[in-house]
């Protein structure tokens, strides 16, 4: 499984020239970038018209050859001397058509850029870089694989007109090399070796949660435990970050038990309830809806009235400054946001794994359906999905999608379905005599969940839904 963690760094030897190298490298990097772009897309557009010229000049060519042959057909068929000669004449003048057109200029073009293009791409692109910039190595390298890789999914777009030529921007990270990054620890502190004798300093902050974690994760990449892939360093309000990618072991070191299944609702109340779907008592209901939301409501209304406080604000440091704290407080909402979801994701998993389940099950649900319930609207569900997902893959769980239709009103028991038997947003009551919980107030969500972890109406998008069928 690959996944990231940001370090901050310093330098400690050498500071300045460190420095320097790092600034140099971002400066060059940016252009070359940008270069390549526009040195790919280049190539391709002149490749294209040479292909549309000849595609066309070909088509010409048949479609005068088919005429020639055409009047050759009527020559034999005709009967009189006056139809014939009339016919050799279109004849004549056809050849000499086919023969110009083979001549044309528009092919004699086509060979020029043929000419053009084969000289241009001699020199490929990693040599290309290598020519026009003075990079390091490793980074003409990952320069090569990136732009490669962004012109293949961009191309399509840009000929349609959806998006413009991808230009980098000067904050890009520098991208380096995982093999050139050497971690080991001296004192009781965390080092990083990279290239021209650089030593990085690992700065774990002041947070005990997060420097344990760090420190964990930093220890099992110098045992080898967790493979260093290529990553990035970046400076962000005047400190240097690296961006580092590890590809973490997928552990599957406990015992699942087969067909076991959890499942997951997101509820109104509790924003996560999950069951399994061989047990009617193992349950557990995962935070709190009214927590999650005063904190989030009061972050949005604090919001809203320094919006309307800037209306009145015409211009001046006042206004720059309410700005400020308007970007600060939309940062703060989704850093609010994204914790939770890692809480909620975390238990899931955990929940998942401590009874030994080999799979979980979720809702499917797009984006008007996670519109239509405020836990929902209020964090980001496929973010949640994402966290899920992940960590659920790093213990080896699997995760599938079911089909929302009817998971709520639905008896988990005796798998009855009837019109009000949710009398309540939290009680529902199965209507069915012949179930063991016939006129039984039962947890709405627990219900819910249960259909979920047992049902086996896998989909991947809305329109397989059976909702969408009916309707």
């Amino acid at each position: 499984m690959i996944t990231a963690r940001k370090i901050k760094l310093t330098i400690t030897e050498n500071r300045e020239e460190g420095y320097n190298f790092i600034h140099n490298e971002l400066r060059e990097q940016n252009q070359a970038l940008n270069m390549a772009m526009s040195h790919l897309y280049f190539n391709y557009v002149a490749r294209e018209k040479i292909k549309l010229a000849d595609e066309t000049h070909k088509i010409k060519l048949a479609e005068d050859q088919g005429y020639l042959d055409q009047k050759y057909r009527e020559l034999k068929e005709a009967k009189t001397d006056k139809r014939k000669q009339n016919i050799r004449k279109s004849i004549q003048a056809a050849k000499k058509r086919l023969e110009t057109l083979r001549k044309t200029e528009n092919k004699q073009v086509a060979e020029k850029f043929k000419e053009i293009i084969a000289a241009s791409e001699k020199t490929n692109l990693r040599d290309f870089i290598t020519d026009s910039f003075n990079l390091t190595s490793d980074t003409k390298d990952r320069l090569t694989q990136k732009v490669s890789a962004d012109f293949k999914n961009d191309i399509a777009d840009v000929l349609r007109g959806e998006r413009t030529l991808r230009r980098y921007k000067k904050s890009n990270p520098l991208y380096i090399r995982g093999r050139n990054l050497t971690f080991y620890t001296e004192g009781g502190e965390y080092y990083i070796k990279w290239m021209k004798s650089i030593v990085f300093k690992c700065v774990l902050g002041v947070k005990k949660q997060n420097s344990l974690e760090l420190q964990k994760t930093l220890d099992k990449v110098i045992k080898g435990k967790y493979k260093v892939r290529d990553s990035s360093i970046e400076f962000k309000k005047n400190s240097l970050i690296l961006n580092l990618t590890l590809n973490i072991p997928v552990c599957n070191s406990f015992d699942k038990v087969e067909g076991r299944v959890v499942g997951v609702d997101l509820g109104m109340k509790i924003p996560a309830y999950v069951t399994l779907n061989d047990s009617d008592y193992i349950r557990r209901a995962i935070g709190s809806i009214d927590d999650f939301l005063k904190v989030r409501t009061q972050m949005q209304s604090r919001r809203r009235n320094l919006q309307r406080a800037l209306k009145s604000t015409k211009g001046g440091k006042g206004r720059e400054k309410k700005l400020k704290a308007l970007n600060q407080f939309e940062v703060k909402e989704k850093n609010f946001a994204k914790t939770y979801n890692n809480f909620i994701s975390s238990n899931i998993v955990k929940f998942a794994s401590d009874n030994k389940a080999k799979q979980i099950n979720m809702e499917f649900l797009s984006l008007s359906e996670t519109q239509n319930k405020s836990v929902l609207r209020n964090w980001s569900y496929y973010q949640l999905q994402q966290m899920i997902k992940y960590k659920a893959n790093r213990v080896g769980i699997k995760v599938k999608y079911v089909d929302p239709y009817h998971t709520s009103q639905i008896c988990s028991k005796c798998g009855h379905y009837e019109e009000g038997q949710r009398e309540k947003q939290e009680v529902f009551v199965c209507k069915n005599p012949e179930c063991e919980d016939f006129n039984i107030e039962v947890n709405a969500d627990y219900n819910a969940s249960r259909n979920i972890a047992k049902s086996n109406k896998y989909i991947t998008k809305k329109e397989e839904s059976e909702y969408y069928k009916i309707n």
